[in-house]
């Protein structure tokens, strides 16, 4: 198994904190981190206060806190839950909704890898004497002869992970495990049922820790931080109106569903103003269609390997196939992207993350679209 440890040697008695969110990948985590060994120790997020959990597959909720101390108690580990609620508050959530509310669309996940996860979190693990923080993601980490570390692409295409990561710093990669970047789901789901630990065939919990019964997420972090929705008209491109909306935060670009227009063609979201309160439609698919845009508020991860401009892989949103692009420095923060073929739906708010092969370069956020 050494392999799904970026290649370490055997550890003798290091320790290691697990992030474990009650799912079944934390879980097997910890067991590979065992048969290596090291002293494993495994701390639970709360991210939520419990009176506003209502969903038991929320990574965040009393239900994942008991399967997560279940599993410890099945192999032998301290563990410990961590209250992060205002920090989750504070440094995801609210940010998440300023983007809304600017008409952008934002990438929670992102901002919680990168503000709690390696950073409350992993000033926790050294709190507890650890050296190093896992978690259950799937992507890998290998380190050259200097000691520079790089972030790669999980084994399993369906699982990878590294798009939700590429906000991590290098002194951060220095400090984290990724025991699941070598594995598939398939053999992580077979090693729990070996293990027979007591999540084996639990259900996922991605992004459940960010669902409100009954409302989006958008409508969810409105209420929360009490602003009055922006409501406005629905134009066209030429500015005829097409219908009216109750809130920009309901909206985001290629949106299909949902828009309220009476019209015997479909229409899409085209794009947003936040200025003006509208919501451009187009009800031509090709109008979604974008060759550049800007990126800025860059991490670079290993790169860039360019001084003024160089051509990588570029990957718009999680599902999205990378596409080759030139990307152009305009400052240390911020860069232009000029896509070799059309993307559909760039979204302003959105994580772009640059590639080198399986290699991530680095991050930036999709500030304006052309």
């Amino acid at each position: 198994m050494t392999d799904t440890l970026s290649s370490r040697s055997r550890a003798t008695g290091e320790r290691v904190v697990v992030a474990m969110s009650g799912g079944v990948d934390s879980s097997v985590a910890v067991s590979l981190l065992q048969q290596e060994g090291y002293e494993v120790i495994g701390i639970t997020l709360q991210l939520q206060a419990c009176e506003s959990v209502a969903t038991s597959r929320s990574c965040c909720g009393v239900d994942s806190i008991s399967r997560a101390q279940a599993v410890a108690g099945r192999l032998g580990i301290r563990h410990y839950v961590l209250n992060a609620v205002d920090e989750f508050n504070d440094r995801v959530l609210e940010p998440s909704w300023r983007e809304y509310a600017n008409g952008r669309t934002p990438s929670p996940c992102l901002l919680c890898n990168e503000r709690i996860k390696f950073g409350t979190l992993l000033s926790r693990t050294r709190e507890l004497g650890g050296t190093r923080l896992a978690t259950g993601h799937y992507a890998r980490i290998t380190t050259d002869e200097h000691g520079t570390g790089s972030l790669l692409r999980g084994v399993d295409p369906g699982k990878d992970q590294s798009y939700f990561l590429a906000g991590i710093t290098q002194e951060q990669l220095r400090s984290v495990l990724f025991p699941l970047g070598g594995l598939h789901k398939r053999d992580v789901r077979e090693l729990a049922q070996r293990l027979r630990l007591p999540n084996a065939d639990a259900h996922e919990s991605q992004d459940a820790c960010l669902m409100a019964p009954g409302q989006s997420f958008a409508e969810m972090l409105r209420q929360r931080f009490g602003d009055a929705p922006k409501a406005g008209p629905i134009v066209d491109g030429k500015g005829t109106v097409l219908g009216h909306h109750n809130g920009i935060h309901h909206y985001t670009v290629g949106q299909r569903r949902g828009l309220g227009i009476q019209s015997p063609r479909p229409h899409w979201v085209k794009a947003i103003s936040r200025t003006e309160s509208a919501v451009v439609a187009t009800d031509s698919q090709l109008d979604l269609d974008g060759n550049e845009f800007i990126a800025t508020g860059m991490n670079w991860l290993r790169g860039p390997t360019f001084e003024e401009a160089g051509i990588c892989r570029v990957q718009v949103r999680y599902r999205h196939t990378p596409e080759t692009a030139t990307v152009k420095r305009l400052s240390p923060d911020a860069v232009h992207v000029a896509l070799a073929h059309p993307v559909r739906a760039i979204t302003p708010g959105q994580a772009a993350v640059f590639y080198d092969g399986e290699r991530v370069l680095g991050r930036g956020w999709i500030d304006v679209s052309e």
